[in-house]
């Protein structure tokens, strides 16, 4: 099976089935087993971990730590919350790398993880998810994994492929029945599983950035020197600014080393390693915060380069913070504890006029600070997390919303974001009205099913827009004089213009859906190489709703969509494409 084919059936599988797992689509599992004989083509699509872990090094130590358990620099500093530890396979088994690398390239705004789908390659993205994925497995549960297949399967041919749809979970449930009878219980079947898929992986040793087989580095030792800079107007450096410095790879591992500032607030560390095969942190600890710069791509070191560190003072005025941008996703929902509504997914984003880092001063017992509040409409429940511990969710409080505490600071500028997701009942009508706890100067967009309408003073639809054809977006503004409120009208039937199995899903029709996902997938390779061949109307309607599909998706990945919209739509769009490749088949 070449590569080729491999991310061929990967991407109609999404095509057909949506994707698994994120951000609050449904999880769809693996419909096709893997192979229990070795292939007799060679396997392409083999990520390289060795790969991965100099781009996990250099891209992704600051947030998740060196070793992955999510306790980087920026999370000890407060700067971002904290992500999921990829050290506890309890927590990774389930997901499936496929989601880790739509994760990857996409990213996760609401956790402030950026996509890479621009700064790294597909083969890179796939080699950094496969490392990042095994680094739960250590060397007792890869021990314990190669003597369970010597003792239970010493004749058998170990898979030479394990298809990324599958979580260990998943793929572990299939092994247990085709190659151990179902005799290995929870722990020895993860070690089993690991065992397999590190098989799987390549783990090349050279390579061509500097590091050698022996994992020596061979580059040139010179200065690493910068500046701490002060972002406030009448700030002062403190002299007794200690600066550190993190720099190495995976392979070689990570030294530190401090210094002090001087009059100027110039550092330099000496005899450092410069090359643009290790990462480097510089972070300077100034009234108990850490204020960090990170070198994304190594260190240039065929010239002299320096860092700048911008710190900033405090401030807990709350006239300096204004929301600049609204963004409301909206779509009907029906959910086993509250029933049918509709799911808002709100993205608002804060403006700091200051040159001061802004917190409100009031911290918790946990040692995080509050800096914004953000209430939900009345009525409205929240559905999404707390972000990783970067969020506070207040609710059940008599006569006043659900409310949303972040503690992440807000530093001068535009770029701060909230995410939140709430529910709000809906029966034909709702009286949408948010009260904000800050100054308000933004733009406003609110994108609904084209089977609700929205009426407002401030609002107007947009007649030119690229969204999918099932939504419409109204657009407004809400300026400094007005008084800080959100409020519109929506109406009609969420459910009017669908089909009849017109709900997104829901936990009654996720089982049969996923019964039915691997018929689905059958008829979709079937009918896919059928239209290949006949150069039809059939054909030509095909295509016409595979391009859909893709734009669909383009919006989505732009944000302009809601997941859940997104996945609804993609639904019906599946299914009309599934009826046309039968209708083409049953002609055959």
């Amino acid at each position: 099976m070449s590569r080729r084919m491999i991310l061929a059936c990967i991407a109609l599988a999404l095509c057909l089935g949506g994707c698994s797992g994120l951000g609050g689509e449904p999880e769809i599992v693996a419909t096709y087993a893997p192979p229990t004989t070795a292939p007799t083509a060679a396997i392409d699509w083999q990520p390289d971990v060795s790969k991965g872990g100099r781009i996990f090094a250099e891209r992704c130590t600051e947030c998740h730590g060196s070793s992955g358990d999510g306790r980087g620099d920026l999370v000890a500093g407060g700067s971002v919350p904290q992500p999921l530890d990829m050290t506890d396979l309890r927590l990774t088994a389930a997901k499936s790398p496929l989601e880790w690398f739509q994760i990857i390239t996409e990213g996760r705004i609401e956790n402030l993880m950026p996509p890479w789908e621009n700064a790294l390659s597909e083969d890179e993205r796939w080699d950094v998810t496969l490392y990042a994925y095994s680094l739960a497995y250590d060397e007792t549960l890869l021990s314990t994994g190669d003597g369970l297949w010597r003792e239970h399967c010493g004749d058998c041919q170990l898979p030479l492929l394990i298809p990324p749809v599958y979580s260990d979970l998943e793929y572990g449930a299939v092994l247990n029945a085709e190659f151990f009878n179902n005799a290995l219980d929870g722990a020895e079947l993860a070690a089993a599983v690991a065992h397999a898929r590190m098989r799987t992986l390549r783990a090349d040793s050279g390579s061509d950035d500097g590091v050698g087989d022996n994992n020596e580095v061979s580059v040139r030792r010179g200065d690493f020197s910068g500046r701490v800079q002060h972002g406030t107007a009448d700030g002062k450096l403190p002299r007794d600014t200690i600066v550190q410095l993190q720099f190495g790879s995976a392979e070689t591992g990570f030294s530190r080393a401090e210094t002090m500032i001087d009059e100027d607030g110039r550092f330099a560390f000496e005899d450092i390693p410069l090359t643009t095969a290790f990462s480097y942190i510089v972070s300077a600890m100034v009234q108990d915060r850490l204020f960090s710069r990170r070198l994304l791509a190594g260190h240039p070191a065929d010239i002299d380069y320096e860092q700048t560190i911008t710190i900033y003072d405090l401030t807990h005025d709350p006239s300096v913070i204004s929301v600049a941008s609204i963004e409301l996703y909206i779509n009907p929902i029906r959910l086993d504890d509250l029933g049918s509504g509709l799911l808002a997914t709100q993205i608002v984003s804060y403006r700091n006029d200051s040159d001061r880092l802004y917190t409100s001063g009031r911290g918790f017992e946990d040692g995080r600070e509050a800096s914004l509040l953000l209430q939900v409409p009345d009525g409205a429940r929240i559905v999404s997390g707390d972000g990783n511990g970067r969020f506070v969710i207040v609710e059940d409080l008599e006569r006043v919303p659900d409310s949303l505490i972040d503690t992440q600071p807000v530093t001068p500028g535009d770029g701060h974001q909230i995410v939140v997701e709430y529910f709000l009942p809906y029966d034909d009508r709702l009286d949408f009205e948010q009260l904000f706890n800050n100054r308000v100067n933004a733009d406003v967009s609110v994108t609904l099913p084209k089977s609700l309408h929205l009426q407002g003073a401030d609002f107007t639809l947009e007649n030119d827009t690229s969204i999918a054809e099932s939504l419409r977006a109204y657009a407004g503004k809400l300026a400094l004089e007005r008084e800080p409120r959100l409020a519109f009208v929506i109406s009609g039937d969420p459910y009017a213009t669908s089909s009849t199995d017109a709900a997104i899903i829901t936990s009654d029709s996720l089982p049969p859906l996923l019964a039915a996902l691997g018929a689905t997938f059958a008829v979709g390779l079937a009918g896919l190489a059928f239209w290949r061949r006949r150069g039809t109307d059939n054909a030509s309607g095909i295509d016409d709703l595979v391009g859909k599909i893709a734009q669909l998706d383009e919006a989505h990945d732009r944000g302009h969509i809601n997941h859940d919209v997104y996945h609804h739509r993609r639904r019906e769009l599946k299914r009309e494409l599934a009826d046309l490749m039968d209708e083409t088949a049953a002609e055959s």
